[in-house]
């Protein structure tokens, strides 16, 4: 009798567990994609918000025409609302859209760069604490108005445009040109002493493309391709946006950019590189390339000597890779020549590190995170946030060493000019 009476107690007491009090329905929230975030006029900020439509999108997948949707029609629209704080634009955007907004699959949070370069410490807390967003999702600076950036960004292969921004911002597993840093790296290295903050630049498509005005290493014949970032692009076609380099912050503020070159190099530094592609000039005939993949070979060496003055530093950088092209038909796959390719890579990418680590130095922001390195010479943390790593880091001497293998040289066993 007693068991019986306790079964019954324990069916009782597990019926409410298994209700649909809190439930929600897909099809009665409204999907906020992307977020910007823009000084305001009437108020302290400008939130954009873009928000999916789903009956758009299905119809664009079963057949409609072209990436506008099913029938021509947009897959999402945007709302801008004056707000004294993020969150604040979430209430007001229930009297402006017939369903109830989520922010669970925002992908983007991007700031306008005249608001980064003002500290954007304020704006960045909601976005680490509230529970509805993703620390996966991505932080972008962007050279123009959010507003503006977030409308005219529509997708051409695409017809979702969440799956346009989660692409997008993938290319970094293929190129230099694009940190890989999420919403909780920007979070986590904002805070961690040892290491700055960086966040993908980004850009509208320019009607003319304006170079950053830094001569060419080669000015009588090209301008290397990672010279560029977003909004230099010298492109016709394709979308409106272009991700390229990095902003970088200190305590919160954007300080500066890298370009593609040097973001390149800080990721190489931070050992987060996947691969890439460099153009070489060739050794024999300047006014020609070798084509090679860069691959790293095997993790960073760093160490961190602290001085009584200043750190010195000495990396050890070992990448692989294969020989694509030589446009100049110079046989470099003899054994004998070999080695002239590979001194010339190793070459051009110590160039590239060396430029990145003076321009670091001189922003006074550690992106590639070498300092993290440095924690192991002081026995407690007290101990090595009173080092102050970032009025140190301008001051130390680097010395970096790379080498570069050849392992590959492609389909063809020898290069034979042509007749």
């Amino acid at each position: 009798m007693k068991q019986t009476v306790f079964l019954l107690l324990v069916l009782l007491l597990t019926l409410p567990l298994a209700s649909c009090y809190d439930y929600s329905e897909p099809d009665e929230k409204a999907w906020v994609l992307a977020i910007g975030m823009d000084k305001g006029k009437e108020n302290k900020l400008t939130v954009t918000t873009i928000i999916a439509v789903p009956k758009n999108i299905a119809g664009a997948g079963g057949g409609g025409e072209g990436g506008g949707g099913g029938g021509g029609q947009e897959t999402f629209f945007s709302v801008s609302l004056e707000v004294p704080s993020l969150l604040s634009a979430l209430e007001l955007l229930d009297a402006v859209v017939d369903r109830r907004p989520d922010l669970s699959h925002t992908a983007w949070f991007v700031f306008s760069r005249e608001l980064a370069e003002e500290g954007i410490e304020a704006y960045f807390a909601p976005l680490a604490r509230f529970y509805q967003f993703r620390r996966s999702a991505n932080i972008i600076i962007c050279e123009e108005q959010a507003q503006e950036f977030l409308s005219r960004g529509k997708p051409i292969l695409e017809d979702n445009v969440s799956k346009y921004y989660q692409l997008q911002q993938q290319a970094y597993q293929y190129t230099e040109f694009i940190p890989n840093d999420t919403l909780h790296q920007f979070y986590i290295k904002s805070k961690s002493p040892g290491v700055a903050a960086m966040a993908p630049l980004a850009a509208l498509k320019k009607e003319k493309p304006i170079n950053n005005g830094a001569p060419s290493p080669r000015p009588e014949t090209d301008i290397p391709k990672g010279e560029y970032q977003a909004g230099q692009l010298p492109r016709q076609g394709s979308g409106e946006i272009e991700v390229m380099g990095a902003a970088v912050f200190r305590q919160g503020w954007m300080v500066g950019t890298l370009n593609g070159d040097e973001l390149g190099a800080a990721r190489m530094l931070e050992g987060t590189l996947k691969q890439t592609i460099k153009d070489i000039p060739d050794p024999a005939q300047p006014d020609t390339y070798l084509i090679a993949m860069v691959k790293p070979r095997q993790k960073p060496q760093i160490k961190v000597d602290i001085g009584p003055d200043y750190p010195q530093i000495s990396i050890e950088l070992k990448f692989e890779g294969d020989l694509l092209s030589v446009q100049s038909g110079i046989n470099y796959e003899e054994p004998h020549m070999l080695h002239i390719a590979e001194q010339a890579i190793t070459q051009s990418l110590q160039e590239d590190i060396n430029k990145y680590l003076a321009k670091s130095q001189q922003l006074g922001t550690d992106v590639a995170g070498l300092g993290l390195s440095a924690k192991k010479n002081f026995r407690t943390w007290p101990e090595w946030e009173a080092y102050d790593w970032e009025s140190k880091y301008p001051l130390a001497s680097i010395n970096v060493n790379v080498d570069y293998r050849l392992r590959r040289i492609g389909l063809l066993h020898e290069t034979v000019p042509l007749r």
